[in-house]
């Protein structure tokens, strides 16, 4: 039986596509900031880096747990599939800008 839709799943779903048009577009900004922009871009770059790697994960793991969800878990495995990823996502962020830190801002 499907689930009934609520607000925080349509939002999710309205998210999820927002998220895909945005992704192209700091692609595009970072390819031409890696690319084109002069030294005093760095912040620039790294906004956009960090931007790129917040909504890529975002998007990622929005949609792995839109995949889980469509196998019709109960209440008690949704909830603790959204905290777990939630928490993945925050883990990844912080790896990613320890990652990331050297590139964007060289000693």
């Amino acid at each position: 039986m499907a689930q009934p839709k609520t607000f925080r799943s349509v939002a999710l779903w309205l998210l999820q596509r927002i998220s895909a048009v945005v992704l192209v577009l700091l692609l595009g900004l970072h390819i031409w900031a890696s690319n084109f922009a002069t030294s005093w871009a760095s912040l620039l770059r790294a906004g956009i880096d960090f931007l790129l790697l917040a909504v890529a994960l975002f998007h990622g793991l929005n949609g792995v747990r839109t995949i889980v969800l469509d196998y019709g878990v109960g209440a008690q495995a949704r909830r603790f599939l959204s905290v777990g990823l939630w928490m993945l996502g925050f883990v990844a962020f912080l790896f990613g800008v320890y990652g990331l830190w050297p590139l964007v801002f060289p000693s």
